[in-house]
């Protein structure tokens, strides 16, 4: 059993019922003292209090306490950057006050020294004791966060719970009334009768129940029982608009207003990322990129498509390779975090992924460090602010200072040194000349495959012995530690500053976020639609999409290689959107091919739409031609006749137009004894042409001719035809 910072110990009674929640604030070296801190409530903190590292080691094997699960509180450890934008000089005011005496470990969790440094405090700031007090029960509390000084105010109100009021809430008003149980119940009488069967607005429906539930008697004006309202008694205007907006979804209330069958058309859900500063394992984690020395081919293998990006993170202390990234992208903050991700998480997990199956003590490394150093082009920017919420100081090395960063550097140099030796299609970066045999001529490998050589090899690299310059300390001589990166790792880790978080506040806070706006289709981000369960069940797409918290545009974050999901904060946890119906086929595409194929779209469009007014000009000219021919010939047949007249006799006449237009549309007919292709040889007289664009000048004496004469002309021949046959 290991047991690190921050880690969560639940105890339980005879029961086996949770009695308390621990957690890891500080561990000595000697792994004999643990100061752990009660997290049971939020609104009673506790101060921490020793107790012995074995104690909790055979309380877990005796199943009397358990290691539990990271449950942190998002809304304030990783709050949004409007949310801290506001209140974050509050914050690091009062971080101020106890930077200097929280450092000074363990000495600020025995009760003498820590009096002693508060009193110290007090003197130089003025601030009271309690004050300060409570500071450090805050960043205790929250596992020793910054962020946990943060104002609170995610919880004010309790929101979702049900309160028992035995006086009227708010501001003093004339109307004292409280809202009691008969009364909803005259509610419920009052929606269903004047607001669902007499169709009234809420106001009106308002003004109904009280003059039929709340009267006191009648008065007769204008010879009709007028009702009396008692105002004492009855319920206001904005208490009855708040119980039933609070009671009914907006898909009910509109079904109410307009109707089921209406409400399920129009707003119903619709689906379809140097060594004096490393004291200890975990103290600084070092980060970089650089080009490796391996020349890929494409999937297909009929494409060189050049080398590839690789970021190593790698541990200061123990010099273990703790995570890495292969991409073919351009060096950038996202490509940065991917590695800091991978650094972070299960690397039996991540292996399996690719088919190599390793236990937990070949790569046992899924922890972040106190402090996370790398170029200042990927980590200085706006966003490393987020490390803050993951408890990770930025240290940026100046340009062009690789000297800053040597560890990973020197990794570097020994991985593209065997990439060279092993791989082929493998080159040194330097300048070709003239005559010198180019090694992409030999390139065969794959990213992929060069991701699993790399699985394997930094496996290899961690159990193999550390570089000439690295410098046991007594500690490391007197328990006579193997100088491989990984027993040096697995000698001092967790000792001191490693700690772990959750992948959902790995995801929130190192994958690239943007708005997306809420509609009835689902969460549309960059024309692809999202939804989710917990979002169906609570409404959020019905209607005009204010579902979420009032608002109708949040803050999502995504992961840019692959658009199948996307991830927002919704209170205290994270909720993962995946794609709806209209947007399944895209299921699996990275952003960057959504792009081209809406780019591909809106050029064939206007394309078409070029074309097509042309084909639209064609059908005008045709249809004002032969409306005008019709309009001429109509009056010159009818120049002598009523409109009276050119209404009577409607149904014989449609009758008989109805026979003419029938034989003139029917099929050609053929005769059975005769062969098909004695056809071509009949007379061009008993073949009715189909008008098309070669006889367009006969179209005029079929239509000014005699079509019955012409169809009893034909009728006859036919007669004829047979009787001679037979």
């Amino acid at each position: 059993m290991f047991i690190v910072e921050n880690s969560i110990i639940e105890r339980l009674d005879e029961n086996l019922e949770l009695r308390e929640t621990l957690r890891i604030l500080w561990i000595d070296e000697e792994r004999e003292n643990v100061v752990v801190v009660n997290i049971d409530n939020h609104r009673d903190m506790q101060l921490p209090y020793f107790i012995k590292y074995k104690l909790i080691v055979s309380e877990i094997q005796d199943n009397i306490s358990r290691v539990g699960h990271l449950e942190t509180d998002m809304q304030l450890l990783s709050p949004d950057d409007s949310y801290l934008d506001k209140y974050k000089e509050n914050r690091d005011r009062r971080w101020n006050y106890i930077k200097d005496i929280v450092l000074k470990e363990p000495e600020i969790y025995i009760s003498e020294h820590r009096g002693k440094l508060i009193h110290e405090v007090h003197l130089t700031s003025g601030k009271p004791k309690k004050v300060i007090r409570g500071y450090l029960k805050k960043y205790w509390f929250y596992g020793k966060s910054i962020n946990g000084l943060l104002d609170n105010y995610f919880g004010c109100g309790v929101p979702g719970k049900h309160r028992n009021y035995t006086k009227k809430s708010g501001p003093v008003t004339n109307n004292r009334t409280l809202v009691t149980k008969e009364d909803i119940e005259i509610f419920k009488s009052a929606i269903r009768i004047f607001h669902i069967r007499q169709g009234m607005n809420i106001t009106t429906t308002h003004e109904k129940m009280c003059e039929t539930f709340y009267k006191r008697g009648f008065y007769r004006k204008y010879g009709v029982k007028v009702p009396i309202v008692d105002p004492d008694r009855s319920p206001s205007l904005r208490q009855f608009r708040y119980w039933y907006i609070n009671n009914s979804s907006f898909f009910e209330r509109y079904s109410n207003r307009r109707g089921k069958r209406r409400a399920t058309m129009e707003v119903r859900h619709m689906k379809g990322n140097a060594s004096e500063r490393a004291s200890c394992v975990g103290a600084l984690f070092e980060v970089d990129a650089t080009r490796t020395d391996v020349i890929l081919v494409s999937f297909d293998r009929k494409t060189i498509i050049g080398k590839p990006t690789l970021y190593v993170v790698i541990d200061v202390f123990s010099t273990l390779v703790v995570g890495y990234h292969l991409s073919l992208a351009s060096e950038s903050w996202f490509e940065a975090m991917l590695a800091v991700e991978n650094a972070a998480t299960n690397k039996v997990e991540f292996c399996a992924r690719y088919g190599i199956e390793i236990k937990q003590e070949d790569w046992p490394c899924h922890y972040l460090p106190r402090n996370l150093v790398g170029d200042r082009g990927e980590l200085k920017a706006q966003f490393s602010e987020r490390f803050v919420n993951l408890n990770v100081d930025v240290l940026n090395a100046p340009s062009y200072r690789g000297d800053l960063k040597p560890f990973v550097e020197s990794t570097f140099h020994i991985t593209n040194e065997v990439v060279r030796q092993l791989l082929p299609g493998s080159t040194e970066a330097k300048e070709f000349v003239r005559g010198d045999y180019n090694p992409a001529r030999d390139s065969a490998w794959t990213i992929e495959e060069l991701n699993r050589f790399l699985i394997v090899y930094f496996i290899t690299y961690n159990k193999s012995a550390v570089s000439k310059g690295f410098v046991p300390n007594k500690e490391m001589f007197m328990d006579k530690v193997e100088l491989t990166p990984l027993k040096v790792w697995n000698w001092d880790r967790g000792k001191r500053l490693l700690h772990e978080k959750s992948r959902s506040e790995l995801s929130y806070n190192l994958l690239p976020r943007e708005e997306a706006k809420v509609t009835r289709f689902g969460i549309d981000f960059r024309g692809l639609c999202y939804t989710c369960d917990l979002g169906i069940k609570e409404g959020w797409f019905e209607g005009t999409g204010y579902g979420i918290n009032g608002k109708n545009r949040i803050e999502i974050s995504y992961d840019p290689r692959n658009c199948s999901s996307i991830f927002f904060k919704y209170k205290s946890g994270l909720i993962t959107c995946l794609l709806t119906g209209r947007s399944k086929e895209f299921e699996g595409l990275h952003f960057d091919e959504i792009e081209k194929i809406k780019e591909y779209k809106d050029t064939q469009l206007k394309v078409q739409e070029k074309l097509e007014k042309q084909h639209r000009a064609e059908l005008h000219a045709f249809v004002e031609e032969l409306g005008k021919k019709a309009i001429k010939e109509t009056k010159a047949a009818t120049k002598d006749i009523s409109f009276y007249a050119r209404n009577q006799n409607k149904r014989k006449v449609r009758e008989a137009d109805s026979k003419t237009w029938g034989a003139i549309s029917a099929m050609p007919y053929v005769e059975s004894s005769k062969p098909v292709d004695d056809i071509s040889q009949s007379s061009s007289s008993e073949v009715i042409l189909f008008p098309n664009k070669e006889i367009d000048e006969e179209i005029p004496t079929i239509i000014e001719g005699d079509i019955q004469t012409l169809f009893s002309r034909k009728s006859k021949e036919r007669r004829m035809r047979n009787e001679s046959n037979e």
